[in-house]
């Protein structure tokens, strides 16, 4: 099967906020075996992960150690638990929303520290489809954001900004908190959108826009693990500076960048080894009209035991395809 990550992340605590469409293999004893049910949303069924509430909890300390008082640490759990967890299911629902429409059947999504996983069976998208599919889980933001103005607008006498310059919490409390999903809302369309990391949406967006101009899926590849690597820089030492300033959930950054940095490597491999059929977003490159390559699709490993997110398209002897994004959205 294959799955879209949603990164989770809180403006106001440090640490970034985002969306992970991946393609990295989640083996059997990964994420999805520290995972239960949680109902479902519009019938597609709901996994949390245990470790989840760490987020909220990491927050809630880390306002606690600032000396923000009750109301700071009920703020930085609110951001950072539900009105998350609520921003990350809708960024994926997007995807399972825009999939559906290109014919594919979801699975079911997870929620896990580091952000979010649609996963989607039964179905294989090509280039645009992919284009369409990925972009649908950023844009998702944009309607958040309308709705989280309206709010500040309700509250706050007509006004709206991204400042908190004049508020006071125990006054302005559903004010702070209209700026802090205002933001997150708006660095995670950003990010999402702009930073080309693997397996981040835009990568999957540039890569499918690569393969529609024809570039060989080697090149395409190679491309993108060199725009990967200086961002995983920059988050590595956003998350080392953002931790030894004093935010305990900032240390997410770090383990972020690493998880990013593992897909990014599994991803060179592959070009290396010349298997970049085992991932469908690659091997899609076969299904784009008058393309006189060989498909490299008869070669694909049997992933009957790993979901691969990031990707829409079916592997021999799996059922499932995957969508081709974590949070700390």
């Amino acid at each position: 099967s294959s799955s879209s990550c949603t990164g989770r992340g809180n403006s106001s605590s440090g640490h970034v906020a985002l969306d992970i469409t991946g393609m990295a293999q989640l083996h059997h004893g990964g994420i999805d075996k520290l995972t239960f049910p949680f109902g479902r949303v519009f019938g597609v069924p709901l996994r949390i992960h245990v470790l989840l509430p760490l987020v909220a909890v990491l927050d809630g300390v880390g306002a606690a150690l600032a000396g923000n008082g009750v109301l700071g640490i009920v703020l930085a759990v609110l951001v950072s638990g539900p009105f998350l967890f609520l921003t990350v299911l809708t960024h994926e629902l997007g995807h399972v929303f825009a999939a559906r429409r290109c014919g594919c059947t979801p699975d079911h999504i997870l929620l896990w520290p580091l952000g979010g996983i649609a996963l989607i069976g039964f179905g294989a998208l090509g280039p645009k489809e992919q284009i369409f599919v990925s972009a649908c889980g950023p844009v998702t933001h944009l309607p958040m954001m309308l709705l989280w103005m309206g709010l500040m607008a309700l509250a706050n006498s007509g006004s709206v900004t991204l400042s908190l310059e004049g508020m006071i919490l125990e006054k302005d409390f559903f004010s702070v908190v209209c700026v802090a999903m205002l933001t997150n809302n708006l660095a995670m369309l950003l990010f999402n959108l702009l930073v080309p990391c693997f397996p981040l949406d835009c990568s999957q967006i540039l890569v499918s826009f690569m393969l529609l101009r024809g570039v060989e899926p080697g090149t395409a590849a190679k491309v993108l693990i060199g725009l990967s690597l200086p961002v995983l820089l920059a988050l590595l030492i956003f998350g080392i500076v953002s931790a030894v300033a004093g935010s305990p959930s900032a240390s997410l950054n770090v383990l972020l960048a690493f998880w990013l940095g593992m897909q990014t490597w599994s991803l060179h491999q592959a070009r290396v080894r010349g298997e970049l059929a085992a991932y469908p977003l690659f091997a899609s490159a076969s299904r784009v009209p008058n393309r006189q390559q060989p498909s490299a699709t008869s070669q694909q490993p049997d992933f009957s035991e790993a979901s691969v997110p990031g990707t829409f398209r079916p592997f021999p002897g799996n059922s499932g395809t995957a969508l081709g994004k974590p949070c700390p959205g």
